[in-house]
């Protein structure tokens, strides 16, 4: 449910780990922003839970062509704009982790204005 992450290797900022996955992951580079921190716990019924303090960057890339999905890594990806992302996530939004419906949520609130930049008015 997200285009790329990871973990910050020991000494790596996370703006370093930020370009580093989005390569890896995506085989793209593009200027991000940080945006915010913030921290979630999700438990998974009997399959255990996570715990994270996640960072979280926004950019922006206006050429699907440009992505070369790393299979490794990546097993389906989208191209979608921002509203059809809300149309999914209200239609199904058991396909999605409880993570990124928090974090989609308050970056159609809180950081509306830096969505807006990306995805243009919503």
């Amino acid at each position: 449910t997200n285009s790329c992450c990871s973990h910050p290797r020991k000494g790596e900022t996370y703006d370093e780990a930020a370009h580093r996955r989005l390569f890896e992951e995506l085989g793209v580079t593009t200027p991000l922003n940080f945006l915010y921190q913030f921290h979630y716990h999700a438990a998974f019924g009997d399959r255990g839970s996570e715990n994270e303090l996640c960072a979280v960057f926004v950019g922006r890339l206006v050429d699907a062509s440009r992505l070369r999905p790393n299979p490794n890594e990546i097993a389906e990806h989208r191209w979608l704009d921002c509203r059809e992302l809300d149309v999914w996530l209200n239609e199904t939004p058991n396909q999605f982790t409880p993570w990124f419906k928090l974090e989609w949520k308050r970056l159609r609130t809180d950081q509306r204005a830096a969505l807006e930049q990306i995805c243009g008015p919503l």
